[in-house]
């Protein structure tokens, strides 16, 4: 019976899979390339169901009590997790504190924007994308990616059960 229950307990891990797609779009700006501004663009699926729930005056669009509520109650619980966005800077990991954060609708998908504020040279610093509980998929794309005058490369990590990506500032 134990080695049934195990069995079971085993094959739930070879399905499990995430529940959510988040598409990545950092900003980084010359001028200012100590502040990255993050987009994170939820799928199709997530959103409705979100947009249904939180868009209480469905006009939408969020407005200011709206946007608090969804920093509180939704963007804040990736707090222990990092927001998923792993700053090293010369290969120690930083602590993530995003600021500024809004939520939005465009194209009938959530977003979330925010700005992280990272205190060196770029070219000391990478940063890893991921969930290693894979209930969400974060996809990082060069496409995605809005860094005019400064260098990136993009590459996919594979962690062993999840899979993520690095950004790399050259």
């Amino acid at each position: 019976m134990i080695k049934f229950i195990l069995f079971l307990l085993a094959s739930t891990l070879v399905f499990a899979h995430p529940h959510t797609f988040i598409d990545v779009y950092p900003t980084i700006k010359k001028e200012n390339p100590k502040t990255i501004s993050f987009k994170w663009k939820l799928d199709d699926m997530t959103s409705s169901i979100l947009i249904m729930d939180l868009n209480s005056n469905m006009d939408g669009k969020f407005d200011a009590k709206e946007n608090r509520f969804i920093e509180y109650e939704y963007f804040s619980m990736f707090k222990p997790y990092d927001y998923y966005t792993f700053i090293h800077v010369n290969g120690k990991k930083q602590p993530t504190n995003p600021k500024n954060f809004k939520a939005s609708i465009e194209d009938n998908r959530i977003c979330y924007s925010f700005e992280i504020t990272i205190d060196a040279d770029l070219k000391d610093v990478y940063i890893d994308f991921g969930d290693p509980d894979f209930f969400s998929a974060l996809v990082l794309k060069k496409e995605f990616i809005d860094a005019k005058g400064i260098k990136t490369k993009v590459t996919g990590v594979d962690n062993e059960f999840y899979y993520g990506y690095k950004l790399e500032f050259k």
